[in-house]
């Protein structure tokens, strides 16, 4: 490849090679002594160490790298806000194991000086028993008095009320219990539901900070537990079962009890909680949707106005003779393909590694259409391996994340593409809108690669893509690998997007009506630790009437599938 990836496998050999062993020797030594231009190279190689850190779950190795970080952030002026309150989140949790620790070693001395203090304390008592009795008494008063003192002093710093911060987690046969840093307020909690057909999930939101991850023994409660950092102020409590379910929440103080049945004392003032909090929830929907409706009034018009200028172009075209020019239209775009294909050399070809993701599996259906007969999970599953028939027949070599109807976690499905080698990281998905209202008008193909997001429509496919990532980075993580998301890697991304959607498109609209979504960019956490160019790509919205059916048929299916192997032969015919 061009200039991106030799960039590309400069930094996957720095982070396996030169931090593998999470060495900083280098940078301690030399960051401040060093002028600028070296400097600079010292802090992007901390950066890669830390991108590493993430993806290998390496606690020390990412509490060393933030560290040093944020020391250099502090000489180039740059501020280190996020990146402080991760590095507070990891030492709360390191600094309460090393705690445990020591009250473990330390009990038998502790014990053994107790017995020791009691014998000579027996024998002084003999002699000086009134003294003793005396000196205890104001040694208790003086106590009692820094006691006081400190506590008066305590309450003045804790006069405001503390973040909510989740201390421990605890589990059993019947129940799972969250401890808190301080007394939980009803409004503090809040709780929801999701279903489908396959699953029903009770949804738990605290608000509150996580500092770090916590093992979730699984248990009778419920089938999966998870618990995430789901944003900077929300942790996200996840039951899921494949049947309905209720997971009642009991407060007591600093801690929450989640277990299937509920004290008989607690269950009315639950039941009037639960209904002021459907209440609440029914009119912050009603106001959401009146803002969201609105908003979207102007984008979609302008959306239409595009599509119907398009397909009017294309209707002249087609207008006279319709199948004659339909096949003249298939042998150009063949052509086209064939033009790019044949560029690469067999050789060429078969040095890629290309790895298909296709999206959810198992338990996690995906999005369903509006007769819940159609599935994401089985229409991305057709798309990839018709897609990887196309490629291998080209030469490329193709390994999937999954082949059949299994889950897999969204960061393992990275993690695979990087320990493959792969050159391209394409996950395939369908879309589906917010609500039924918008149902009916959001349609179209969209190819999305990671950034942060900057529109609302963006924002909404992640989030829906993102549902299975309830156990995965931590929010303020997330935060961190985006911001170090290196420029050559986002810009290979979104030429790869922009030739892959230019291609679906093409290929697509020799046999159909499509709009087009456009290239976007969004949050997609299967796409995060991907060390190759990654996209994601939305084959259409499975929550429309007309479009769900057409990304369900077989030849539909042909014309995608062939857009995406097209796609993968412009990129590569103009990054050799």
């Amino acid at each position: 490849m061009g200039k991106i990836s030799r960039f590309l496998a400069l930094i996957t050999l720095f982070i396996s090679v030169v931090f593998g062993a999470c060495d900083f020797s280098e940078f301690d030594k030399n960051f401040i002594e060093v002028g600028a231009k070296e400097r600079q190279r010292l802090h992007n190689e901390i950066k890669n160490a830390y991108i590493k850190s993430v993806i290998n779950d390496d606690l020390e190795c990412k509490k060393a790298s933030l560290e040093r970080l944020i020391k250099a952030n502090d000489v180039f002026g740059v501020n280190s806000k996020t990146l402080k309150k991760e590095l507070a989140s990891l030492s709360q949790a390191n600094a309460k194991n090393a705690d445990e620790n020591n009250t473990k070693k330390s009990t038998p001395k502790s014990q053994n000086s107790a017995e020791e203090s009691k014998k000579e304390t027996k024998n002084e008592a003999k002699n000086t028993e009134q003294k003793t009795k005396s000196r205890a008494a104001q040694t208790k008063e003086q106590k009692s008095q820094k006691v006081e003192a400190k506590v008066e002093a305590k309450t003045k710093v804790e006069a405001e009320p503390k973040s909510l911060r989740v201390l421990e987690v605890l589990s059993d046969k019947n129940s799972l219990k969250i401890k808190l840093n301080r007394d939980i307020n009803e409004d503090e909690l809040k709780n929801f539901t999701l279903n489908s057909k396959d699953s029903w999930r009770n949804v738990y939101d605290i608000t509150g900070i996580l500092p770090s991850k916590f093992p979730i023994p699984q248990n009778g409660i419920s089938a999966k537990i998870r618990i995430a950092q789901k944003d900077p102020s929300t942790v996200r409590i996840v039951f899921e079962d494949a049947k309905k379910s209720q997971i009642y929440a009991q407060i007591d103080e600093k801690e929450i009890t989640f277990s299937k049945k509920l004290a008989q004392n607690t269950q009315k003032a639950e039941q009037k909680i639960e209904q002021k909090t459907e209440q609440k929830a029914e009119q912050n929907t009603k106001k959401t949707a009146k803002k969201v409706a609105s908003a979207e009034k102007t984008s979609a018009s302008k959306a239409e106005k595009t599509v119907k200028t398009q397909n009017t172009k294309n209707d002249k075209k087609i207008a006279k003779k319709p199948e004659p020019v339909n096949q003249k239209a298939m042998k150009i775009t063949a052509d086209t393909a064939t033009a790019a294909s044949n560029k690469l050399s067999k050789k060429q070809k078969a040095s890629k590694i290309i790895v298909l993701d296709p999206g959810h599996g198992g338990d996690d259906v995906g999005a369903l259409s509006q007769n819940k007969k159609l599935r994401e999970k089985d229409i991305v599953l057709n798309v990839s391996k018709k897609t990887a028939s196309l490629l291998k027949e080209r030469g490329y070599k193709v390994l999937f994340t999954r082949s059949n109807d299994r889950f897999i976690k969204l960061r393992s499905r990275t993690s695979f593409a990087n320990d493959k080698g792969a050159h391209l990281f394409i996950s395939i998905h369908a879309n589906a809108a917010p609500n039924k209202e918008k149902a009916k008008s959001m349609n179209g193909i969209e190819t999305f690669f990671l950034s942060p997001s900057r529109s609302e429509r963006s924002m909404n496919a992640a989030n829906l893509e993102n549902k299975a990532d309830t156990d995965e980075m931590n929010y303020f993580t997330k935060v961190s690998f985006l911001n170090f998301l290196n420029r050559e890697k986002i810009i290979a991304s979104n030429k790869l997007a922009i030739d892959m959607q230019a291609a679906l498109l093409k290929s697509v609209r020799t046999g159909y009506k499509v709009s087009d979504g456009g290239v976007r960019e969004a949050p997609f956490w299967v796409l995060v630790g991907a060390l190759m160019p990654a996209v994601l790509i939305e084959i259409g919205y499975i929550s429309h009437p007309d479009e769900s059916q057409k990304i369900a048929n077989s030849k539909y299916q042909d014309r995608l599938a062939k857009g995406i192997a097209d796609g993968v032969d412009e990129y590569f015919a103009k990054n050799l």
